[in-house]
């Protein structure tokens, strides 16, 4: 008799996940580095998981391009180069340029008290690292990205949020090398404010402009860790 424990689909399916956040967080801060091999039997050690898994999670995380595949030579990290930060900053830039003037025009009083409290627990996360002089961590990540998420949530059109969404995330390889060239917090800190004035002045062109600035200083600081091609 095989006494196997057969795993309940949702229960792979929530493990797969779970995998997923760890191994793009990895790739994220730099355990792995560009061009990396993904090597299935350090993986399974390092995650304490199984092949089917980890497979799932592999598969998600090359659909998300933080990761590639070739035949018979497995998984790589993506590597990270100028064309690319080029072309996603600029997508990102035309996303979010229609996403905010959607916001603007249907946000409610709930949807912009939502933001107020992004920003106010973003503000919080900032004076902090400007006090200590730290860079982004894991905290300011996530608080950075509710902040942009409740900004969006206004917006009506739930497939041009989740595009922002995936490119969003995939920037965030990239925002984490500009935090390494970035000179003082404080110049993150003066952008978000900005963007929240806009957004609580209602003034579309004021909030894309203060969009279009921030994504670019995270290229302009970006470019100077990545390698000429």
């Amino acid at each position: 008799m095989n006494n196997a424990r057969i795993e309940p689909a949702q229960d792979r399916r929530t493990l797969a996940e779970s995998i997923t956040e760890r191994v793009r967080s990895d790739i994220i801060k730099g355990v792995f580095k560009p061009g990396d091999r993904l090597m299935m039997e350090v993986l399974k050690e390092r995650y304490g998981t199984s092949m089917s898994p980890l497979r799932e999670a592999l598969a998600g995380l090359a659909a998300e391009q933080f990761i590639t595949s070739e035949r018979h030579k497995g998984y790589q990290v993506a590597q990270l180069t100028r064309a690319d930060l080029d072309d996603l900053l600029e997508t990102r830039k035309l996303l979010e340029a229609d996403i905010a003037r959607l916001s603007l025009r249907h946000g409610d009083e709930v949807w912009e008290s939502k933001v107020i409290a992004a920003f106010h627990q973003l503000s919080h996360t900032e004076r902090g690292m400007i006090e200590s002089g730290a860079r982004g961590d894991r905290e300011w990540e996530l608080r950075n990205a509710a902040f942009h998420d409740a900004i969006s949530a206004a917006c009506p059109l739930r497939w041009l949020k989740h595009l922002r969404a995936q490119v969003f995330m995939k920037a965030q390889r990239y925002r984490v090398l500009a935090w390494s060239r970035l000179p003082d917090p404080q110049t993150v800190a003066d952008e978000h404010r900005e963007i929240f004035e806009a957004t609580m002045a209602r003034d579309e062109n004021r909030l894309i402009a203060a969009i279009n600035v921030h994504i670019d200083n995270v290229a302009l600081y970006a470019r100077e860790v990545i390698p000429a091609e």
